[in-house]
């Protein structure tokens, strides 16, 4: 199993960090199911890769200009705006992580997945609606 998920989840977390998403919500069930991990364990190796991949990618597009102004590719005004909201979501995340048991933390986690999904699909499928021909 553990050969499966090394071979797959770097193809995934590929096409995440490129989408830009991180890809958190794809390691912490590949950690639990392909390497057996707990809950709390996933989300602390989830964590430092989203960082990981966070980190490789603003040093590859650091000095990358944007292609339309004479600017950074990097908008750091919706840094400083973001930034603190992170933070405290950082911290929250953290206190739940240490008060709530395993098993509030899975279902906790599988609930947010399954409205993030919902929320993607309607997505998608509004997109093909009006992108759609005719």
């Amino acid at each position: 199993m553990e050969f499966i998920g090394t071979m797959i989840l770097p193809v995934l977390l590929g096409a995440a960090n490129v989408g830009g998403i991180g890809g958190g919500g794809l390691i912490i069930p590949f950690l639990m199911t392909f390497w057996g991990f707990s809950t709390k364990e996933s989300i602390a190796i989830s964590n430092l890769t989203i960082a990981v991949g966070a980190v490789i990618r603003f040093l590859m597009t650091l000095k990358q200009k944007h292609p339309n102004k004479n600017a950074t590719n990097i908008d750091y005004g919706i840094v400083i705006v973001m930034m603190p909201c992170v933070l405290l979501g950082t911290i929250l995340g953290v206190l739940v992580n240490v008060s709530v048991s395993a098993l509030i933390l899975a279902i906790i986690l599988t609930l947010l997945l399954m409205f993030l999904s919902g929320q993607s699909l309607r997505s998608a499928i509004m997109m093909y609606r009006n992108e759609k021909p005719g």
